[in-house]
């Protein structure tokens, strides 16, 4: 009879132990590495199609709590070449960015992206309609700043409030800080939506320079977007309002009726039913629609493959993975999200003043409801 002697099976021993975590750790330094460098780079954001130079300024508004203000404008042309460009986040200014504290270390830089209007500049001869922008819940005016700037170089004297969510803000030189919070229930909805609405009433009182405020255009993103109707409705200076992804307000029977664009994400509670209700919580979508229904718009787009956070400056920043989906964003390019906003929204601020219907354009992640 033949034996068959069986292999040993031997434990690792410390050297194969040795080896593997410093694989590991090897893999997750280099992984480190390329993300430091990706999220440094310098990203400079699309330049204003329009044919005014623009400028901006930051100054601060309204009697306590005081409120800071960013305005883009229409600017001299020799003064805004000959002064420097604005910095993208001034110095504290900078607060969170989603997702959490904690893993910003995988997201942009913000401190490499870099904006195209000029610092303080003279503004150009002239009045030019005003619009006021409302920032969504703990975002900052400098994620807006694209669209800003756009709409500056078409002739718009563009004025973001800074509300008091802001995770940080300069007021009257002074730096304050608002930590990150849940999302509010939708009982609280109403409550910051009346804020936000003084807010933009309080920028539109204090507007100087070369804005004409005789009529204007209330615009907001999220929260800012149902503030920014709510603001119109009470504002007889304001001819119309677009709420970006944002909930409706409860306006009250018998409230003047304006024309509104309510544009969102084909997946978006805000905008549409059904809808992609998984990361809400119990009872949001039930609320959006009961307020759509309530507060009906005149106009309803959606816009195929976008985020609730495309709506700004975050769909061009740089997120490693596996975070890319967890931004936000949604599915759509930065470029094209770009040029859809840039199709739209000038265009409907432009309407609104003429008093005219809004059309929009024909573009195919563009659907009207």
């Amino acid at each position: 009879m033949t034996v068959v002697a069986q292999p040993v099976r031997r434990k690792a021993g410390p050297r194969v132990v040795v080896l593997a975590v410093g694989v590991v750790l090897g893999l997750l330094l280099g992984y480190l590495a390329v993300v430091g460098v990706l999220r440094s780079r310098e990203l400079v954001l699309p330049a204003p199609t329009g044919t005014h130079a623009v400028g901006r300024t930051i100054t601060t508004v309204g009697a306590e709590p005081r409120r800071a203000v960013w305005i883009w404008y229409p600017a001299e042309p020799a003064a805004a070449a000959a002064a420097p460009v604005a910095v993208y986040v001034p110095d504290g200014w900078f607060g969170t960015l989603p997702p959490p504290v904690g893993l910003g270390w995988l997201v942009q830089d913000v401190g490499a992206v870099r904006a195209r209007a000029a610092l303080n500049p003279a503004p150009a001869a002239g009045r030019f309609p005003a619009v006021v922008l409302a920032p969504g819940y703990e975002s900052a005016p400098w994620m807006y700043t694209t669209i800003a700037e756009e709409l500056a170089s078409r002739g718009h004297v563009v004025a973001m409030v800074v509300p008091e969510s802001t995770p940080a803000r300069v007021v009257d030189g002074r730096r304050l800080t608002s930590t990150s919070s849940a999302a509010p229930e939708p009982a609280r909805f109403d409550a910051m939506m009346e804020a936000g609405a003084a807010d933009v009433l309080a920028v539109l009182d204090e507007l100087a320079g070369n804005a004409d405020t005789s009529r204007v255009v209330f615009a907001g993103h999220s929260l800012g977007g149902g503030a920014a109707v709510l603001a119109c409705a009470r504002e007889p200076r304001c001819v119309g309002s677009i709420n970006v992804d944002g909930p409706q307000p409860d306006l009250p029977a018998g409230a003047t009726a304006k024309p509104e664009l309510l544009l969102g994400s084909e997946r978006s509670c805000a905008v549409r039913s059904p809808c992609a209700a998984d990361d809400l919580p119990p009872g949001y979508a039930d609320w959006y629609a009961a307020r759509r229904e309530h507060t009906p718009a005149s106009a309803v787009a959606t816009i195929a493959g976008a985020g609730h956070n495309a709506f700004g400056d975050a769909a061009a920043y740089f997120v490693a993975p596996p975070l890319t989906g967890a931004m936000g964003t949604g599915t759509i390019t930065a470029e094209r999200m770009d040029a859809v906003q840039r199709a739209v929204l000038p265009s409907t601020v432009d309407q609104l003043l003429r008093g005219t219907a809004v059309e929009l354009p024909h573009l195919p992640e563009l659907t009207a409801s």
